[in-house]
């Protein structure tokens, strides 16, 4: 096997191997484990159809919802 076909299996292989998390669990240490509160969780995960995230995941939609733009209303688009 190639170097190249093992980096591949080794990265596929971590993706599958990150616990998921329920929400509920997620939201209860949001302050120590993503530096935000509870609130914002809320916001991020409003519209998500799963319960369950990694923590990566919730990294990347927490970055992305921070960086989204508001409106003049206070409400985020």
């Amino acid at each position: 096997m190639t170097k190249e076909k093992q980096t591949k299996n080794t990265k596929k292989t971590e993706k599958k191997s990150e616990s998921k998390f329920y929400l509920h669990e997620l939201r209860e240490h949001s302050q120590g484990e993503f530096g935000v509160k509870p609130e914002v969780l809320d916001g991020v995960f409003l519209n998500a159809k799963e319960i369950q995230f990694t923590k990566s995941e919730v990294k990347k939609r927490i970055e992305a919802f921070l960086k989204k733009p508001v409106n003049k209303k206070g409400v985020k688009k």
